[in-house]
């Protein structure tokens, strides 16, 4: 598309038009006339074709709705907001159109599965998907157990250890060691799967690269959660616990996490009194990931929280907490490609669009020109959910990605990191 088209379209976008018969709909219409590969034309069809040609185009096409049109000081109506980010309707762009579109990106997913015990706990267990290009299309590359993530330089894992079904008291903890570097050479993985004599059930709500969001009860009170969020050092740190005291517990508070992003006042006055600053989460909304937090026990951090129901907070989190989560499609985008879809991830390098369903994942590379025939669909378990996404967006480090994680996601939990 010509400079001065590109500018005219950006216009149109911006209104002062309210949806009636002119809407994003047609807005993507002209684009896509403008974008569209053109066959061969005779000499005389190509004169007059860019440039003005363009905008005369745009013009009939603009008149064809002009008794519906409607003006106002609100800008284009009819947007979409998604939880945590804004898009609107007329950011839409054209989808499996480039017949020159690359695939250069790769993915880590990692997937959390709950089942309830006799005692009213939730017991839950993990699988790591590394998706990555292959001869033009995506494929799955590798599957494990456990969550493995990228940290610094290296890769990590995080685990969950249970105690047996006949145990006097159930635990279930979580466990992080290196598996790549200088470090991984010194970690005992049997040593850290040791059965911890705790009464503590930890489960796992989002991995980023750095922090992770956690939830705990007492397995002698279900009911009564205690969320934290941590960096990996600190979840490493209780690996190995001989006691659990939630005042002394290691996690990121609130307030340190939003003065990264300068938000530091405005989350206090969101966050307290209702919710508190010590205890939040990470939890996933349609399309990105959010703070959240709940009502505390009389106001008291460090009790166990009150309200199940999380609050999402409107300040948006840092960068260095949820790295690479911008949808580029428009939910309605999305929605047109799968209509039953709950949720969905797309890659920093908008090749990849990662759609999630109810009992599978659906996997497009939706610049490419008929990337959506053959999807790749993996499936989930009965009421599997998303944890981590996380990104590789250089050929570099797709290339390293692939030849760690084949081995990494073979390698048998038990004798993971052992000397």
């Amino acid at each position: 598309m010509e400079q001065n088209d590109r500018d005219f379209m950006q216009q149109l976008s911006r209104g002062p038009l309210t949806k009636n018969g002119f809407d994003a709909r047609l807005v993507a219409r002209i684009e896509e006339a403008i974008d569209r590969p053109v066959a061969r034309r005779r000499p005389w069809m190509r004169l007059g074709w860019h440039g003005a040609g363009v905008g005369a185009l745009a013009v009939l096409l603009l008149f064809a709705g002009f008794w519906h049109w409607s003006f106002g000081s609100g800008g284009l109506a009819g947007s979409i907001e998604l939880k945590g980010a804004v898009q609107t309707a007329g950011t839409e762009s054209p989808m499996f159109a480039d017949a020159r579109a690359e695939l250069h990106s790769a993915l880590l997913l990692g997937l959390r599965s709950d089942s309830a015990s006799d005692t009213g706990n939730v017991v839950s267990g993990y699988r790591t998907l590394f998706v990555a290009p292959e001869d033009g299309q995506f494929e799955l590359e590798a599957q494990g157990e456990g969550i493995v993530m990228p940290y610094g330089q290296n890769f990590w894992k995080i685990d969950s250890v249970s105690s047996a079904p006949d145990a006097d008291a159930l635990s279930q903890k979580l466990i992080a060691y290196p598996l790549t570097g200088k470090e991984a050479a010194k970690t005992n993985a049997i040593q850290l799967r040791q059965v911890s004599e705790v009464p503590l059930m930890e489960r796992l709500l989002f991995v980023g690269n750095k922090y992770v969001s956690v939830e705990q009860n007492l397995s002698d009170a279900p009911n009564r959660k205690y969320r934290w969020v941590k960096d990996m050092d600190q979840v490493a740190s209780t690996s190995v616990r001989a006691a659990f005291e939630p005042e002394q517990e290691p996690h990121v508070p609130l307030a340190a996490a939003m003065r990264e992003a300068g938000n530091v006042a405005t989350a206090e006055a969101e966050a307290s009194p209702a919710v508190g600053l010590e205890q939040w989460s990470i939890i996933r909304r349609t399309g990105s990931w959010v703070a959240a937090a709940a009502e505390t026990t009389n106001g008291q951090p460090y009790a166990p929280l009150e309200n199940a129901t999380l609050t999402e907070l409107k300040t948006p989190l840092p960068e260095s907490f949820n790295q690479f989560d911008t949808l580029y499609p428009t939910w309605s985008q999305v929605l047109k490609i799968e209509p039953a879809a709950k949720d969905a991830f797309s890659s920093p390098n908008e090749d990849m669009l990662v759609v999630v369903l109810e009992d599978e994942l659906v996997i497009y590379p939706y610049r490419q020109l008929g990337g959506d025939r053959n999807p790749l669909r993996l499936s989930l378990e009965a009421g599997e959910t998303l944890v981590m996404a996380q990104w590789a967006k250089e050929d570099k480090y797709v290339t390293n990605w692939k030849k760690q994680l084949a081995e990494l996601l073979s390698v048998p939990t038990s004798t993971a990191g052992v000397e």
